[in-house]
């Protein structure tokens, strides 16, 4: 008998040793992590043409090992003897313009995939007019005391944008202008501003145009200066009149955050004059400068400039009003973005995506890193937008997958994936045939656990009953032999009573072990289920990156957690993101 009982909690051992065994077959399964992106190229690489390489570095975590691929412009990147991937790392020997386009990198494991940032590799480029333009000198005359501004011309096309210097030239050779004179001023767009001129500024000027990948500089505009001494008479009139105004920044669209300075130049005899700024705001502020930190939008509007003259009596005499312009867009952000779902397989799921930013962002739909419109079945999907939120209805859920809101504009996008899971079932990863097969064999193991339960449970119930049976037996037998004694009765009544606490005692320690158990393998196959959840790597990307804005092909710069706002953001628009596929 108590072999026999043993023999229930043998069986019931053997039950949790085959659990045990099947969890740790599913962790082993379970370990696998999709790649994640923790370094990848700068959005923007240029690269002289006579170069020895280009460098695109890239690499990712996660198991088991990563094998990574680049593409570019969309398609797979040929490997040759030119081009080659050193672990994650792009390198290219000897480029040539023909290398130019949008590149990524894809990292992908058994686990899933997770995509670089798009960068554009653009071949640096200075263009000048020819050499007899070049030579060409224009000839400028000026009045000692009067303003004066010249622009550098003849630079064709420069990539990245130039730095125009100016010089002058001497009895050898040309020197570059003294930046310390408070009477010139070179701007970032190729004038040099001249508040007054004197006759020691005679002589011939040159502009120079500056590439700093080809570090290379190609000579534009030449000058020659002749300033007549000043006529007394004249010169006591300019005493007295206003400042002109003759330079001011032109109008700028500017990105929240970014940083702005706004310059007004004026001419005037003698300096002694001052310049004050109204803001937007209805503030005021004094200088030939005023930068814009940290910009949002309330630092949108008209910037206005004057310069005014105090004088000998008292009075000011104001200059020409200048006005800027100045537009603040803003990155997309997210304002409502996709839940993860639990579901039930053939449930429908919806999900809903809104964001914010200037210009309003696009909202594009993925699934599993697939554009919506790539998907064989359309009739598996829905999506409607009611002008501010966008929605996506999936149809006959039968299988897990990931959902991914991108929302973009032409100043960057935005990312947020959620996953679809089941309520009662091991995953299946759609993008991965293989793990259906998985998911398959899971399904056989979890039905024959069940069944292995089933069958313990009533081989436990049998051995119990008969272990039972057979007491109830034994003590009856034993009160018949003494049943002719005075005391027979009583005795026989506590032996009835005693085989009914041994019954009940038996069977209620094998209902709580068996409960116990349950309780473990429900635990198990619940923590196998959730481990088995698509895990989306934080620098997730789809595969095109590339969207239609304004009908142009644009590549989105921003980084992809979808989390935060990247800082590494280009200073003008050629490199802002707003690129033209070539």
């Amino acid at each position: 008998m108590t072999c026999q009982y043993f023999s229930a909690v043998s069986l019931l051992c053997s039950l949790i040793m085959t659990t045990s065994v099947r969890s740790r077959s599913f962790d082993k399964k379970s370990h696998a992590t999709p790649p994640v992106i923790s370094d990848g190229p700068n959005y923007h690489v240029y690269f002289n043409p006579g170069d020895s390489r280009i460098t695109l570095p890239c690499a990712a975590t996660g198991t088991p090992p990563i094998a990574y691929k680049w593409t570019r412009n969309g398609v797979p990147l040929d490997v040759d003897d030119r081009v080659k991937v050193d672990g994650g790392t792009l390198l290219m020997r000897n480029p040539t313009t023909a290398y130019e386009g949008y590149y990524q990198c894809i990292a992908s494991n058994d686990a899933g995939a997770a995509m670089s940032n798009v960068t554009f590799v653009q071949a640096a480029v200075l263009q000048t007019s020819d050499a007899r333009t070049r030579a060409m000198v224009t000839s400028q005359s000026a009045t000692s005391a009067d303003p004066l501004k010249l622009r550098c011309s003849h630079v064709i096309r420069s990539i990245p944008a130039p730095v125009f210097e100016w010089e002058k030239k001497t009895t050898a050779d040309y020197f570059r202008l003294n930046k310390f004179d408070s009477r010139i001023t070179q701007t970032i767009d190729g004038w040099i501003v001249f508040a007054f001129v004197q006759t020691s500024d005679s002589g011939e000027y040159k502009c120079l145009s500056y590439n700093s990948i080809l570090q290379e500089s190609l000579g534009g505009s030449k000058f020659q200066l002749n300033v007549e001494p000043y006529n007394a008479s004249v010169v006591e009139r300019k005493v007295h009149e206003a400042p002109v105004l003759l330079y001011s920044t032109s109008n700028a669209t500017m990105v929240e955050r970014e940083k702005l300075t706004l310059t007004c130049l004026f001419g005037s005899w003698p300096l002694g004059y001052q310049v004050e700024w109204t803001l937007p705001s209805g503030e005021m502020a004094n200088g030939s400068s005023f930068t814009i930190v940290n910009a949002s939008v309330k630092d949108e509007g008209v910037y206005k400039c004057r310069a005014y003259k105090t004088t000998t009596l008292g009075s000011k005499r104001y200059s020409q009003t200048g006005h800027v312009s100045v537009q603040i867009d803003a990155i997309p952000s997210f304002t409502i973005f996709p839940a993860d779902q639990e579901v039930v397989r053939g449930q429908r799921v919806n999900f809903s995506c809104q964001g914010q930013g200037r210009p309003t962002p696009n909202v594009t739909w993925y699934a599993n890193g697939t554009s919506l419109g790539q998907i064989e079945d359309p009739a598996s999907y829905v999506t409607f937008s009611d002008g501010l939120t966008a929605f996506l209805y999936l149809n006959d859920i039968q299988a897990t997958a990931t959902v991914t809101c991108n929302i973009s504009n032409v100043h960057g996008y935005r990312l947020h994936t959620a996953k679809i899971v089941f309520a009662s079932e091991s995953d299946v990863d759609i993008t991965n045939p293989s793990s259906q097969s998985r998911s398959v064999q899971r399904s056989t193991e979890s039905a024959e656990l069940s069944s292995t339960l089933s069958k313990t449970s009533t081989e436990a119930y049998h051995t119990v009953s008969t272990y039972s049976k057979q007491t109830l037996v034994s003590k009856e037998n034993g009160s018949s032999k003494s049943g002719h004694s005075g005391k027979s009765e009583a005795h026989t009544s506590n032996s009835a009573t005693s085989i009914v606490y041994t019954s009940a005692g038996v069977v209620g320690g094998l209902v709580v072990i068996v409960v116990v158990i349950i309780v473990v393998v429900l635990y198990i196959r619940r923590r196998n289920r959730n481990r088995a959840d698509p895990v989306v790597p934080r620098d997730y990307r789809p595969r095109n990156d590339i969207l239609i804005v304004n009908n142009q092909r644009v590549a989105y710069d921003s980084d992809d957690s979808g989390l935060g706002i990247d800082d590494q953001r280009p200073e003008n628009n050629e490199q802002r993101g707003l690129r033209q596929q070539p």
